[in-house]
């Protein structure tokens, strides 16, 4: 039985998105994983890295708040964990609290961080002076509440209300109505090519130099090779140096994307791979 690593406690939008996913992939439904809850992202992957388990599923990205850095940057210090899928899951934030309460009343407001900026506009105009307070999930906020008696409140996915028997005082309160996260799942091997199409996860450090990324961009550019994504962070080294993590269109031993690597490694570029896998396809009501 493999093991599966995902961000918890149980109620978490990524325990939501695990089960939707396993759903749709036939390999794991022959053989029922094992789900196994982290209490926060690094732990998730590094366990996956030291072999404590054989898969972690992730947040990467949100299309309201864009990229989960502490995924991106602990990807990056990892060594022998690769991306081999992802999958694509609306979320819908609801506000929970123990028992229904007029919203005038609610004093704090528990979740995680990226919850709270997926919702900043609903906060602003309804809850201006509540406390917000962030959790290293949305499931650890309801856990919290729902054991005080007090004007809390958390933002979580319905889920989340089911289980630990919270009322929902306002449900869909994220501020785009189509908001979607992107998880990855991450194993041991590097995913083999699909029959349909492919994306490749790099990430680029360059020297802090004048047209560095520049010449970067340009080794694709001129091969007419697609970047769907690119994000810069911190290099955690020095401040203002930056590395580059780059999403391509195919799969990493395709012709073309062999010569950009190959041209880049000549012009003491460092790349690496942090994953070749099929590409979602995002449903229409998503984005």
């Amino acid at each position: 039985m493999k093991k599966i690593g995902y961000l918890g406690p149980k109620g978490s939008f990524s325990e939501e998105a695990i089960h939707l996913f396993i759903a749709s992939q036939p390999e794991l439904n022959d053989s029922l994983p094992e789900l196994i809850a982290f209490s926060t992202i690094p732990r998730l992957l590094f366990a996956c890295n030291d072999n404590e388990i054989d898969l972690a599923f992730v947040p990467l990205e949100n299309s309201t708040e864009g990229q989960v850095g502490v995924t991106m940057d602990t990807l990056g210090q990892t060594e022998h964990i690769f991306i081999t899928n992802e999958f694509i899951h609306s979320i819908d934030q609801c506000l929970l609290a123990h028992e229904p309460m007029p919203l005038e009343q609610i004093e704090r407001v528990y979740s995680h961080e990226q919850a709270i900026g997926q919702c900043r506009d609903f906060l602003e105009n309804h809850l201006p002076n509540a406390q917000q307070i962030t959790c290293l999930s949305t499931a650890e906020a309801a856990h919290r509440i729902s054991s005080i008696r007090e004007n809390w409140a958390a933002i979580g996915p319905r889920r989340a209300a089911q289980l630990y028997n919270l009322h929902l005082v306002r449900e869909c309160i994220q501020d785009a109505t189509l908001n979607a996260t992107r998880f990855v799942l991450v194993g041991h091997s590097l995913a083999e090519m699909s029959g349909g199409e492919d994306k490749t996860s790099l990430l680029v450090i360059a020297e802090n130099t004048p047209g560095a990324l520049y010449r970067i961009l340009g080794e694709f550019a001129k091969r007419h090779i697609n970047l769907s994504r690119i994000e810069s962070r911190p290099s955690k080294r020095k401040l203002g140096e930056y590395v580059f993590f780059v999403d391509v269109d195919g799969y990493v031993f395709a012709p073309l994307i062999q010569d950009v690597l190959w041209a880049l490694k000549e012009e003491h570029i460092s790349v690496k791979l942090l994953g070749s896998y099929p590409k979602a396809h995002p449903h229409e009501r998503v984005f």
